[in-house]
């Protein structure tokens, strides 16, 4: 008992130790500046479709590449014990995420210069989909269009097959 109460204690103090202050209310402040959105990509330890879209999506060069031209993007870990500031609340990113609705992961939500979720984007997403979605919301077309119909407008295809066929190393 006194092991297990042990492992216990020293896997919270380390959990306390890792956890990160991220102020979203001062990254949008900036972002406005750098004309860069605010892309919030929430995500937990033991999921795998965060895993996937962690190891396939989002180290993909094309979407890193996107990301880093056109956004601020910010993981929050909702396993984790970080102190986020969003809208002038203080809170861990589990109840940051339950506040804003999108406790549903992985889940992506853009934000515009009021910090306001402008577009949300829930579940894994394939490198090409994201791409597409990315540029979806980046260029302004969810105002005006069903992220359906956009793809229909630039005749994307998805390619179940190749997403099968992935034989990159997932443990990187």
């Amino acid at each position: 008992m006194f092991k297990k109460t042990t492992l216990l204690i020293s896997l919270l103090f380390l959990t306390f130790l890792d956890a990160q202050e991220i102020n979203i209310d001062e990254a949008v402040k900036l972002s406005k500046k750098t004309n860069k959105p605010i892309l919030l990509y929430f995500h937990k330890i033991g999921c795998s479709y965060c895993n996937s879209m962690q190891a396939f999506t989002l180290e993909d060069d094309f979407v890193i590449e996107f990301i880093q031209n056109n956004y601020k993007i910010f993981h929050i870990n909702v396993s984790r014990n970080d102190q986020i500031t969003y809208k002038g609340k203080t809170s861990g990113g589990l109840c940051l995420a339950k506040d804003v609705g999108y406790n549903f992961y992985p889940s992506v939500l853009f934000l515009d210069d009021k910090a306001d979720i402008e577009y949300a984007s829930l579940g894994y997403k394939s490198e090409n989909e994201f791409l597409v979605i990315l540029e979806y919301v980046k260029k302004g077309f969810y105002k005006t269009m069903s992220l359906d119909f956009y793809k229909e407008k630039i005749n994307y295809q998805s390619n179940l097959e190749d997403e099968i066929n992935d034989n990159r190393n997932y443990n990187r």
